[in-house]
């Protein structure tokens, strides 16, 4: 794996906060540099006035994460085309907190915003995978008592590991102390009585995020023209 496909590995792990999908399958990262131990990561977004803060929580993660190859000695973010490019990309590059670099805006740092939007991506893809083993004859009263253990004793197709997997990744970042596989965001268990309208909430939340995902992805083909592009190629 050469070095720009290493870089391209770790954007993959840099997502959306809203969406809860990789900058790289958005097509938000338009191009990496890589110049021996240093590398550039130009990214754009849909509009020119999308959400500042969630523009520097992508630009803040892009850093984070291309920073973690053992080989990389220097990160240039670049944010493309936005209303607060400026703000943003010396902000990442001077380990400035968001109100630090936003300095004559009211607001804060990210942290709360972060937990907000995990909380929301834990819904998102606790949902895809419950909704998965209910769809293949697991029933609600033993969905809602499963175990790691049992967890790994069931034979999972390839897209139900896929599935189960991308929950677990999530769900492991709350640090949950059970032995539960489906709990609340808190790591509280289910309640059989109430978990319908849990699986409906969960629902709603997956749904919103998915179409806010295509959405975003149009706005970015119409205003870079990419179809075009592709078509010429």
């Amino acid at each position: 794996m050469n070095k720009e496909e290493q870089v391209y590995k770790m954007l993959d792990k840099v997502h959306d906060p809203e969406l809860d999908q990789p900058l790289t399958a958005l097509g938000f990262i338009d191009s990496t540099i890589v110049d021996h131990d240093r590398v550039e990561v130009v990214f754009r977004l849909p509009t020119y006035w999308c959400s500042p803060n969630f523009a520097f929580i992508m630009a803040e993660d892009i850093n984070k994460y291309v920073s973690e190859l053992g080989w990389v000695k220097e990160v240039k973010v670049n944010l493309i085309d936005h209303c607060a490019s400026d703000e943003i990309n010396n902000g990442v590059k001077d380990r400035k907190s968001f109100s630090e670099a936003f300095s004559k805006l009211s607001g804060g740092d990210l942290e709360e915003l972060r937990q907000t939007f995990q909380i929301k991506a834990f819904y998102a893809r606790q949902e895809k995978i419950m909704k998965y083993l209910l769809k293949n004859q697991m029933s609600k009263e033993d969905l809602i008592t499963l175990t790691y253990d049992e967890l790994n004793q069931l034979d999972l197709s390839n897209e139900g590991k896929r599935i189960c997997d991308h929950y677990l990744e999530k769900k492991e970042e709350f640090n949950h102390k059970t032995s539960l596989v489906f709990t609340t965001p808190e790591g509280d268990a289910l309640i059989p009585d109430t978990f319908s309208e849990y699986l409906l909430r969960a629902k709603r939340t997956r749904l919103s995020m998915d179409i806010g995902g295509q959405y975003c992805r149009g706005l970015l083909e119409a205003r870079y023209d990419l179809k075009a592009r592709t078509a010429e190629c």
